[in-house]
């Protein structure tokens, strides 16, 4: 089944601009829609690197993958991609979670590709998830994250630490890791609660390095834990920007999904109110008809009852 999308030219004729196709999506569909969102966030990963932002707004960004979908043979709209693609994600993630709980049990459960469909139902899981289609969902999903943690990290997040002074002296400011204003504050060199507090330099301060104080070597075993400090600030930085992103790209999803319900409900009311006018224009037609006909049959038995015999 399809569906005819009209637009009204400068005339105000209506002209067939796309034919899109309805009903249950086809495998190939389904293969041609993913990989239109991996080539579709490459796309936008590459603008964001060159300087160019973040990409267009949604509505733009579904609009082409519908283009890159109907060059492959997968006449969908925009609309309809949108919310397969949603579906999808969603059996996705209730799949990936299953099989990591399985994994993680001791007892071992039952893989999701070895149950039944009931037993899938049970479990609150699809029924229908195809392996070959979660298998391209976790490599595209997988991929796209890697980049963009890799992405981030890439990412200078503080000037380059000085040279290791040659003096005793405490580590400079510059050493210390960039602070993160939405993260739990990392414990620095110092602090006694530190996965670093039982360094060889720290040992060697509690116990004054046989009489000689805090001198000899202080200063290299600190830089060394700044260095180690300023990696895991790095790193947690990156998995934080990117769980950040993924979250603002989520919600940006739910907005779009709102409005497409809101303009479907919307198109409803009028079809019915255009369903309601053509039914009482046909009645109006049919009253017509039949009083008609009544006046023609009345005429005819006039003229009958009037005729010479």
């Amino acid at each position: 089944m399809h569906l005819m999308m009209m637009m009204a030219d400068q005339g105000g004729n209506n002209v067939v601009t796309r034919e899109y196709r309805k009903g249950n999506w086809s495998v190939h569909e389904t293969m041609v829609l993913i990989e239109a969102k991996e080539m579709d966030y490459k796309r936008r990963m590459k603008r964001s690197n060159d300087g160019e932002g973040r990409g267009k707004p949604t509505e733009l960004r579904w609009k082409w993958v519908e283009d890159y979908c109907g060059r492959k043979g997968c006449l969908r709209s925009q609309n309809q991609c949108n919310d397969k693609w949603d579906n999808l994600m969603r059996d996705y993630k209730k799949v990936r979670e299953y099989q990591k709980r399985m994994a993680a049990d001791s007892k071992g459960g039952g893989s999701y590709w070895e149950m039944e469909k009931n037993e899938r139902k049970g479990n609150n899981l699809p029924s229908n998830m195809l392996r070959q289609i979660y298998e391209r969902l976790e490599e595209v999903v997988e991929k796209k994250g890697a980049q963009t943690v890799g992405a981030t990290a890439a990412t200078p997040l503080s000037p380059p630490p000085a040279p290791p002074s040659t003096e005793p002296t405490a580590p400079s400011p510059l050493l210390q890791p960039p602070p993160i204003s939405y993260a739990q504050p990392l414990p620095t060199v110092d602090s006694d609660t530190s996965e670093y507090s039982d360094s060889p330099a720290k040992r060697r301060r509690r116990r004054g390095d046989n009489g000689e104080g805090t001198s000899g070597g202080t200063g290299t075993g600190a830089n060394n834990s700044n260095e180690v400090s300023t990696a895991t600030a790095i790193s947690k930085s990156a998995s934080i920007i990117a769980e950040a992103i993924q979250a603002s790209e989520e919600r940006e999803e739910r907005r779009h999904r709102d409005l497409l319900s809101f303009h479907e409900r919307r198109l409803k009311i009028e079809e019915s109110k255009t369903e309601i006018s053509k039914q009482g224009i046909n009645g109006l037609v049919d009253a017509i008809n039949k009083l008609a006909n009544s006046i023609l049959a009345l005429a005819s038995h006039k003229n009958q009852s009037s005729a010479p015999k």
